[in-house]
């Protein structure tokens, strides 16, 4: 169960960080913008044959307006939906990485009664035996002044 509640938590962060965060906005707003924009210059000829009203170049304009918001709503939503469960998967799949290279003990403790993990069981269950003290060491072995 604690497991659970250390992956919703994960979760939470970042579907908030993706959602308020201003430089995922920028990134994702000037894609969509360009997107949209093009799209919306597209559907000129269509806007300039079908729309057939008395006021015509406000409206149009009112259509342009309408259109590109719909179109950029249509990009940069997904994009942001996508960007979080990518997120999501790499989170899950290190948490419940770690957890599979605690020890037993320990390890049970954090997985009583776990919904989450039991779905990635068969992932971890083809990962051959991994020697934590030598990954330890090799890690050691990384940081500067160790050599």
């Amino acid at each position: 169960m604690l497991f659970d509640t250390v992956f919703v938590i994960s979760v939470a962060i970042i579907i908030a960080r993706n959602l308020f965060s201003k430089q995922g906005k920028i990134g994702i707003s000037l894609l969509a913008i360009g997107l949209s924009a093009l799209l919306t210059a597209s559907l000129t000829p269509y806007y300039v044959s079908f729309i057939k009203l008395p006021n015509q170049g406000l409206v149009t304009i009112a259509y342009y307006i309408v259109t590109y918001l719909l179109l950029y709503v249509l990009i940069a939503v997904p994009a942001i939906i996508l960007s979080s469960t990518v997120k999501i998967a790499i989170t899950g799949l290190l948490l419940g990485l770690v957890t599979h290279l605690l020890p037993i003990a320990l390890s049970a403790t954090l997985l009583d009664k776990s919904r989450v993990y039991p779905l990635m069981t068969p992932l971890f269950a083809k990962l051959p035996p991994i020697d934590v003290q030598a990954l330890g060491s090799w890690f050691r072995n990384l940081l500067p002044g160790n050599h």
